[in-house]
């Protein structure tokens, strides 16, 4: 039996996520689509969100794209802090600062050649985040 309870454990779904940047803090996830329905009650304070990831960096992984029923945020590691394998994807938890930006021409340009990113829009909806949770993947080596 005590070799039984760390094997579990190991096993756990807990076990299985992969986390980058802070710890992440406790509490609910707003999902992407409903940040995205009134992004001003959300902007501006830090918040734990929710989507499925479509998009990585491909030069460092220092961002994602998470979208749920159409919607989307781009999330951006603060700082350069933290970088997700390049490639991620499924669902994901991040935690950062919510924010409503004009993409200026220079900016996505750079997400375009560099990045790999699709042409983003003239608006978009950003977080800058000091964490990111892949809950399918495996643990993280940091």
């Amino acid at each position: 039996m005590r070799l039984l309870l760390p094997t579990l454990l190991f096993l756990s779904p807990v076990a299985l996520a992969a986390n980058y940047g802070e710890p992440m803090p406790e509490g609910e996830a707003v999902a992407i689509a409903t940040a995205a329905a009134n992004p001003s009650q959300y902007a501006g304070k830090p918040g734990k969100f929710s989507g499925r990831i479509t998009e990585v960096c491909q030069k460092q992984g220092c961002w994602v794209v998470m979208e749920q029923d159409g919607h989307s945020a781009r999330v951006m590691a603060r700082d350069h802090g933290f970088a997700v394998p390049k490639d991620a994807s499924g669902p994901a938890v991040a935690y950062g600062v919510l924010e409503e930006e004009p993409i200026s021409e220079e900016h996505a340009r750079h997400l375009v050649e560099d990045d790999g990113a699709k042409a983003p829009a003239a608006r978009e909806l950003r977080i800058v985040a000091t964490a990111i949770s892949l809950p399918d993947a495996a643990p993280s080596q940091q």
